[in-house]
């Protein structure tokens, strides 16, 4: 016997000997399931893209200490740092925090989109 959940349908099957012997919608407690898997699937695709841009995020600022240690760093430089930095210390509360700020995509700030 083969028992199979068709989540986004929300459908249960069962075969027996590769025949189907039951199809159903799913029951509320799998329901409650399906959300509850999606929901965390959300969370650990947000943390590793919060992870990975946290990653990138250290080599930009390491970049911009070493211009600034150089001499090399202009104001403007400095501005748009500024609105990096507050960028990601969105996405480390929202990492560090968790729960359900983690179940919100990342929106973007005025500097990621041209603003």
């Amino acid at each position: 016997m083969i028992e199979r959940w068709h989540v986004p349908s929300r459908t249960y099957r069962r075969y027996d000997h590769e025949q189907l012997v039951e199809e159903r919608p799913f029951t509320p407690a799998e329901d409650a399931w399906a959300a509850q898997t999606a929901a965390e699937d959300t969370r650990r695709t947000n943390v590793r893209a919060l992870l990975e841009r946290a990653r990138t995020d250290l080599a930009v600022n390491q970049m911009f200490l070493d211009a600034f240690a150089a001499g090399t760093a202009t104001t403007e430089a400095a501005v748009a740092q500024v609105a990096e930095l507050t960028r990601q210390a969105q996405g480390f509360i929202r990492l560090t925090v968790g729960a359900d700020l983690l179940e919100q995509p990342d929106t973007p700030t005025p500097t990621d989109d041209g603003g």
